[in-house]
């Protein structure tokens, strides 16, 4: 038999010998082989083909076609659509008036004159419509309206059935099965559905009526199994916020073939065929990609990227595996050395002792990486279905790749033999008369291993430093955390005996465990790695996430004070003065409200023309120059403060609003009798002093009109007319609001204003009750906004924080075990000789404790000393990749380095006392007298 055969022989039997022990180290071996097994299959079962969106788009039809009303270019995928250019580079505008171009709009029968003899076409459907509300007695609700024909045969592949039947006529809805959920209704029951808008869509008192109609069933959209939606007849809901782009599903005779997809295209339409998945044209023949290189987006070097460093994360935990999983087999090797000693007497070399430790490595690990990668199978599996709803992802389908699962398990095997490296080389050195005699040989560290391991510090630091400073380089940085990191597992046995010089200033107990671990550091190292692995990760997370939430506080500016409230009311079109006052009346009931203004805007327009807007004209030296980058326009008084923080209230397509006096006061905190005096008269307040045409005793400011334009046009002429307004300005620069005027001041120029938004002042902070009861007031009203608050920043970061505490201390505790098992283990002859001189029990219970302290202790101070180091080099890489662009405004914000003090107290004090009081509190205080050998 080969020295290799009787090594996994031996080694089969040994792991059956002590089934606890090789139970545990399947485990730990098991984990990692386990995790990538479940996240290969979620990974695979995750992703969804072209071919299954497209059945799940239009069901047994061929193809889809999207009308745009314009010519276009495309992919055969869909993955890229622009509109045609002609031979200057021109698209729209002046290709719109081609003769070529269908006029009317897309229709059935328009569009069959486009297709071959024999094609079918669906009721027309209408993409990315509107959204409706339901009225619930719980309060409201939203849900997407989506008017496709669900009860066509051709179309079930696009939904499933859970209850009840399809629409049937314009009085039955179906509801998704997200949304009858919240709603708690079933088939048979009624709702009240309301559309977005107002009776005329032009600025009626009161919003759309809701409409009562039957559920008919509940549906669940295959493509959007998650979304809250309401299938409804096409039309039944419409108003003139609900448009969207009109769809075909469209059957034809062998499918949809190129030539035809680009005759379409010529009329204004997109079209995604099934046949074109299956048989793309070759791509000389694809005009998008000539008059559009760079259109398709290509994530092939961001996946390379994000791969690299992942697998460098991987090596990491796999790393972490074998440290914990190396005390282990030295467990073995170390209980085994008589065993080893008598085959060493025997005439067995070093060779064959190390493969038999060797081979422990290997069984274990296989039995690990084939246990590990069916739990992770089995794993994925059950959580499936789960994993898709938390994440509100659709899913493909349970899918299995073999090769890579294979490549999972021997995962498993490597690392189970990397783990035995260590104690197998140990073994092999050993002294056969020591192993006979049980004697406890001379811990050494070999010069070069520490050695090799500060090289590694330093090339995995300048790694770092360089990708952080120069390029911004991730797959840099994580490659060289990785080199650091082994190099400073090698340099862990140094450090440790290093450790053991502090000992002389602790107490007897924790005298004799710091030594202890420095002369036994081939047993300490190990655990103390695992430790500052886990920890300096983690460090690195917290630190990055400490620093981030640091500079969004430290720059965080609100537009409103603290305390006040208000709701957006939209675009202007749906609400009127009249809704606005009765709903604020309304939200003033329910709020600890002191005064309550309504904010008018020039809202965006509903149709095709969008209204004349004013924009303060400000004097050629006041205005922003526009040479300056984001950096310094940020610096520059003349461009304003930049907006950050959140939006709280909206003020339509101009920063000029009207209001009257209470508009004033709460903008500004307090009363400004000059102010209110000049809106009264039909002047103007503005907040910045470059805004302001004249100064001195009776200033005044100028405004300009943008002049309404239709859709087509990319960008609004400016109007030559000007208006000239008596002017107060307060000394309260604003990014939101430049100007306040009075409703009427431009009404000879067909500036029309509307309610935008609605502010309040509170005598205090509204609780979460008032907060949601206002909230319904404003959805009650069919305003399709969010009822804000102004509470401050709020950080939800210690969260995150104690999270990555609790994974950095799971590792902490379990290598604390280990090495403080294997360290009691081992002073057993120590402790028989305290008890003969006369040391009480519980010595052997501080002992414990004193063992698990120091172990953890080590590790995690060298962990966060280590981690700290890549969390700058992330938060600086951050800075360097804003930096390039001087566009950014972002560039005036100075990096914050805030230290995550709760994670560093919860891990360098909470955890390692943790540690010592559960080592000494599951330690027996009562010493066994042993008879010696030798």
């Amino acid at each position: 038999m080969s020295s290799w055969g009787l090594a996994l022989r031996v080694a089969r039997r040994e792991a059956w010998r002590n089934k606890k022990r090789s139970a545990l180290v399947v485990a730990m071996l098991a984990l990692p082989v386990a995790g990538a097994s479940a996240a290969d299959t979620l990974w695979r079962s995750s992703q969804i083909t072209a071919e299954q969106k497209a059945v799940w788009q239009m069901g047994s039809y061929d193809a889809l076609v999207t009308d745009v009303s314009v010519p276009m270019y495309q992919t055969p995928d869909m993955r890229g659509a622009e509109p045609v250019r002609d031979a200057n580079q021109n698209t729209l505008p002046e290709l719109r008036t081609s003769p070529e171009l269908r006029t009317s709009p897309a229709s059935v029968a328009n569009l069959s004159a486009l297709l071959p003899a024999g094609s079918h076409i669906a009721q027309p459907e209408t993409l990315y419509g509107s959204q409706v509300q339901i009225v619930n007695d719980a309060g409201r609700a939203w849900g997407q309206l989506q008017d496709a024909d669900i009860a066509d045969p051709m179309l079930a592949g696009t939904v499933h059935r859970v209850a009840g039947s399809a629409p049937a006529s314009a009085e039955e809805v179906a509801l998704s099965s997200s949304l009858a959920g919240k709603l708690h209704k079933h088939a048979g029951d009624t709702i009240a559905v309301r559309p977005v808008g107002t009776a005329d869509g032009q600025g009626s008192d009161d919003p759309l009526p809701a409409k009562t109609v039957r559920v008919s069933g509940i549906y669940t959209s295959k493509e959007d199994p998650y979304d809250d939606i309401v299938f409804a007849h096409p039309g039944v809901f419409a108003t003139q916020q609900s448009a969207g782009q009109t769809a075909f599903a469209i059957a034809v005779p062998g499918g949809v073939d190129w030539s035809l997809t680009q005759r379409l295209n010529a009329q204004g339409f997109t079209v995604q065929s099934k046949r074109l998945l299956a048989d793309p044209p070759p791509r000389s023949q694809v005009p998008y990609y000539t008059a559009y290189p760079s259109g398709v987006f290509s994530d092939a070097g961001n996946n390379g990227a994000t791969l690299a460093v992942a697998a460098i994360g991987l090596s990491i935990v796999l790393l972490e595996v074998v440290l914990l999983a190396g005390p282990a087999f030295a467990v073995s090797a170390r209980r085994r050395r008589r065993d080893f000693g008598l085959l060493g007497a025997a005439g067995a070399d070093g060779r064959r002792l190390r493969r038999i430790v060797l081979a422990d490595g290997v069984v274990l690990g296989a039995a690990g990486g084939v246990i590990g990668a069916v739990v992770g199978i089995a794993s994925a599996a059950a959580v499936l279905p789960w994993f898709g709803h938390y994440s509100q992802q659709t899913m493909g389908g349970f899918r299995l790749k073999p090769l890579e699962l294979l490549a999972a398990a021997a995962v498993g095997v490597g690392t189970g033999l990397a783990a035995a490296v260590a104690p197998a080389i140990a073994t092999a050195r050993q002294d056969v008369l020591v192993a006979l005699t049980g004697r406890r040989g001379q811990s050494s560290t070999p010069w070069k291993l520490p050695l090799v391991g500060l090289i590694g510090v330093v090339l995995g630091t300048a790694l770092i430093l360089f990708g952080a400073w120069h390029h911004g380089n991730a797959v840099m940085v994580a490659a060289g955390v990785f080199l650091a990191e082994l190099g400073l597992v090698a340099c862990t046995p140094v450090l440790v005996a290093w450790a053991g010089k502090l000992a002389r200033a602790l107490p007897l107990t924790g005298r004799l465990a710091l030594r202890d671990s420095a002369r036994n550091r081939g047993r300490t190292a190990p655990a103390v790695a695992a430790i500052m692995a886990a920890v300096a990760g983690a460090t690195t997370v917290a630190m990055v996430i400490s620093s981030d939430d640091a500079q969004q506080r430290h720059y965080y500016t609100s537009q409103l004070r603290m305390g006040q409230a208000t709701a957006s009311l939209g675009d202007g079109n749906g609400v009127t003065p009249a809704v606005a006052n009765r709903l604020a009346t309304q939200i003033n009931a329910v709020l600890p409200s002191t005064q309550s203004a309504v904010l008018q805007g020039v809202g965006y327009g509903g149709g095709d023309t969008s209204p004349p807007s004013p924009t303060v004209a400000r004097l050629p030296e006041n205005a922003c120059p526009q040479a300056l980058n984001g950096a310094a326009m940020a610096k520059d008084a003349r461009c304003g403060p930049s907006l950050s923080g959140v939006l709280e209230f909206f003020t339509g397509s101009s920063t000029v609003v009207a209001g009257g006096p209470d508009l004033v006061r709460l903008l500004l905190g307090h009363t400004d009798q000059a102010a209110e005096d000049t809106l009264k008269a039909g002047g103007a307040v503005v907040f910045n002093k470059y805004d302001l045409a004249t100064a001195g005793a009776k200033p005044t400011v100028a405004f300009t009109f943008n002049s309404g334009c239709d859709q087509q046009q990319t960008q609004c002429p400016v109007s030559t007319a000007t208006a000239t307004l008596p002017a107060a300005f307060v000394n309260s620069p604003r990014a939101d609001v430049s100007a306040i005027v009075s409703p009427e001041a431009f009404a000879g120029f067909g500036v029309k204003y509307a309610p935008m938004a609605l502010l309040f002042d509170d005598s205090r902070m509204p609780t979460s009750k008032e907060e949601q009861k206002a909230d319904d007031l404003v959805g009650a009203a069919g305003i399709q906004q969010r009822f804000y608050v102004e509470r401050g920043y709020q950080s939800q970061t210690w969260v995150g924080v104690l999270a990555l505490a609790a994974v950095a201390g799971i590792v902490m505790l379990g290598a604390a075990a280990v090495a403080t098992g294997l360290a009691i283990t081992d002073a057993q002859a120590d402790l028989e000789t305290l008890a003969a001189v006369g040391a009480r029990p519980r010595v052997r219970r501080l002992l414990a404790g004193s063992q698990a302290a120091v172990t953890a202790g080590l590790g995690s101070v060298l962990g966060v000393a280590f981690g700290l180091l890549p969390a700058v080099a992330i938060i600086e890489s951050q800075a360097q990749q804003v930096a390039a662009n001087p566009e950014n405004l972002l560039n005036a914000q100075q990096t914050q380095f805030a230290p995550p003090w709760l994670y560093l107290g919860v891990v360098v004090v909470a955890l390692p006392l943790l540690a010592a009081a559960g080592a000494a509190g599951f330690t027996r205080s009562r010493i066994e007298m042993r008879r010696r050998r030798g």
